[in-house]
């Protein structure tokens, strides 16, 4: 994480929007609240993309659109020590920015990886515990904030 390159890239920055782009629950398997298999595992799922789209009204004006899909997974392994999934529940979130000047593509990746995942964790983490709630499926397990230089699912 360069922290320089961040807070000159916060700089040309303003937060405009952060929206839920899609969501889904999926029950791979008949479980209960009351009766969750034991050895149950949690996984979890990253996927960051960036895109600088000029506004359809005014084609001054830039925006740095920052798509965020967040998964958690729960599962269990079987004898011949292969996951199966038990349930899951994933959320694409879009953070939207307006770009008061150009950005470098490191600028870009920097600010998604670190910014806009902070921006965007508590919306996820709420959607998540709300949906696994509803659903009767394992509360996940999220922190405040993610590690990022964890080994989970990163996709480009």
């Amino acid at each position: 994480m360069d922290k320089e390159l961040i807070k000159i890239t916060c700089e040309k920055l303003d937060l405009v929007d952060i929206y839920l782009y899609s969501s889904k629950v999926h029950r791979f398997e008949e479980i209960y609240e009351s009766d969750y298999p034991e050895g149950m595992l949690q996984m979890m799922k990253r996927k960051i993309s960036a895109q600088i789209k000029e506004s359809v009204e005014d084609d001054s004006l830039k925006f740095l659109l920052v798509q965020i899909t967040l998964g958690v997974r729960f599962a269990v392994k079987d004898e011949k020590d292969e996951v199966i999934p038990l349930s899951e529940v994933e959320a694409c979130f879009v953070a939207k920015y307006l770009a008061n000047s150009a950005l470098s593509k490191e600028e870009v990746t920097e600010f998604s990886e670190y910014n806009a995942m902070h921006n965007v964790w508590p919306f996820w983490r709420e959607h998540a515990f709300r949906m696994s709630r509803e659903a009767r499926l394992p509360v996940p397990s999220i922190p405040f904030y993610p590690n990022h230089d964890s080994p989970d699912e990163k996709e480009g």
